[in-house]
């Protein structure tokens, strides 16, 4: 049986409009944890139990700071460009009433992607996308190595920014000033 990969494949690139609309029809067999990654329907791998529990807690620590001023989604989908959607793990999307709650954001109104990182390909596929599509800021949750990779300082399409940070130690979100958050525990 011929995959959602190979028809698009086939069939050439699909761009957002296209992809959500066959996601909204049900017409894509990868289902609603497919993505785009240049105008090509990718599906990630499902997630270790590590995995979710790094990003809840996160998301638990997050909450209580971001009332009025942000709101957080689990795998939101993310437009980053014509032919890019993507959906991190956990977003806080703006919380401004110019923002609508459509079936899927854009890169603008992303404050801070979080990704847990599943090998090379957040940094070298996925980071580019973010920042090209206007994502404020980006964290790599890199459980592995027991560190974050945090991107920052946009500009130009390119994160200017790069910092690890430690289980244990404070990040603040940048668009939301203020807010500190222990993005890892200790272990």
């Amino acid at each position: 049986m011929e995959s959602e990969v190979e028809r698009s494949t086939e069939a050439g690139r699909l761009s957002v409009a296209e992809f959500l609309a066959r996601q909204r029809a049900g017409a894509l067999a990868a289902g609603p944890r497919a993505e785009l990654i240049a105008g090509r329907v990718e599906v990630p791998g499902l997630p270790r139990a590590a995995d979710v529990a790094a990003v809840v807690g996160l998301a638990a620590r997050l909450e209580p700071l971001l009332v009025g001023r942000a709101r957080l989604a689990f795998r939101p989908a993310v437009r980053l460009g014509i032919d890019d959607l993507l959906r991190p793990d956990l977003a806080l999307l703006d919380a401004s009433p110019r923002f609508g709650r459509g079936s899927s954001n854009s890169g603008g109104e992303v404050l801070l992607a979080a990704e847990v990182v599943r090998g090379p390909d957040a940094k070298e596929r996925r980071a580019p996308r973010y920042a090209q599509g206007g994502v404020r800021e980006l964290w790599l949750l890199d459980l592995q190595r027991g560190w974050i990779e945090v991107y920052r300082a946009l500009a130009g399409g390119h994160y200017r920014s790069r910092t690890l940070w430690y289980p244990g130690e404070r990040i603040g979100v940048v668009a939301l000033e203020g807010v500190q958050v222990e993005a890892l525990a200790p272990s």
